[in-house]
């Protein structure tokens, strides 16, 4: 009885993990299938784990084994392409601009944790994401040094603010009728210009939002001939890097920064064994990463996102 129930609940969990790999793939339309895309790793580890057990016990049934096989090599077909670098530009003259992007959480209270993680980094460019007026208070003395920036503080979630030490003519923005604010920055490296654009869609947690996060994202790709040639996104996409969507973001447009580095998931923050990939920086293709790393846990949900880029210039 009891090895029957184990052969049945082994049969189910290889059938959930294959479905959970393979159906946000080919219903890319619907927005509970596009959630699961965000667990590619676990659905590896998952894969490789019940494999392994199987060989320990001897369960040789080759169906379960056919199908493990398969969910591990898909899996880390979207995976492994991160830890090899395709994005290697040599230039004769560069000069580097770290950006830091923080999804602060509007609840979050830890404001020394913050306030020190600003400090240490000490970034040339800073993204705020849920960024309310109570954040604006709190973190003013450690951001005084900005001299230029734009605040949109929100009651809401979707407050976003941005701060550089960088000479930058800084807009508010939305895309595709969206409500939820983005920020443009135009500014120059050297002889370069350069556009960042900060961006904070909501969570796909219906139809309707799903749709209206795909456009506000898919708008800021399709305005990019009236942003300059070096071009910057970065913020929480609410969107994992194994989503067909985000895959259609950096179709030969830009480039994803996490390539060469890991995966470096972002949230949620405090569940390691759940991490997944929502907090992003794409580039265009002259920009080179030099950097890109995740900061600590600052009592947020999300951990922060840090790069260093390396504009070319002529």
């Amino acid at each position: 009885m009891i090895k029957t129930f184990f052969k049945r609940l082994t049969w189910i969990v290889v059938v959930g993990v294959c479905l959970a790999s393979f159906l946000p793939h080919i219903f890319t339309e619907y927005w509970l299938l596009d959630l699961f895309t965000h667990f590619k790793v676990q659905y590896a580890v998952l894969s490789l784990l019940l494999l392994v057990t199987m060989f320990l016990t001897r369960y040789h049934k080759k169906g379960i084994i056919g199908l493990l096989l398969i969910s591990l090599i898909w899996n880390c077909f979207f995976i492994i392409p991160y830890y090899f670098n395709n994005h290697d530009l040599k230039a004769a003259h560069t000069s580097d601009v770290s950006v830091l992007s923080i999804n602060l959480l509007s609840s979050n209270t830890d404001y020394k944790s913050v306030g020190t993680y600003l400090e240490k980094t000490n970034a040339d460019v800073v993204v705020l994401l849920e960024f309310n007026q109570k954040w604006a208070k709190q973190l003013q003395p450690v951001l005084n040094g900005y001299m230029y920036k734009k605040l949109v503080p929100r009651s809401d979630n979707f407050g976003i603010a941005l701060f550089s030490k960088i000479p930058m003519d800084l807009e508010e923005l939305t895309f595709n009728s969206s409500d939820t604010p983005s920020i443009r920055g135009n500014f120059k490296v050297e002889k370069e210009s350069v556009t960042i654009v900060a961006t904070h869609p909501i969570p796909p947690i219906s139809q309707a939002a799903f749709h209206r996060r795909n456009q506000q994202l898919n708008a800021i790709i399709e305005n990019k001939h009236t942003f300059q040639e070096n071009l910057i996104v970065i913020g929480d996409f609410n969107m994992s890097s194994f989503s067909p969507h985000f895959m259609s973001l950096t179709a030969g447009k830009l480039y994803d920064t996490r390539v060469g580095f890991g995966l470096l998931p972002t949230w949620p923050a405090s569940i390691k064994l759940l991490q997944t990939t929502l907090d992003h920086c794409l580039v265009s293709k002259n920009i080179n990463i030099m950097e890109r790393t995740v900061g600590e846990n600052i009592g947020s949900d999300h951990l922060p996102v840090f790069v260093k880029l390396n504009i070319t210039t002529n």
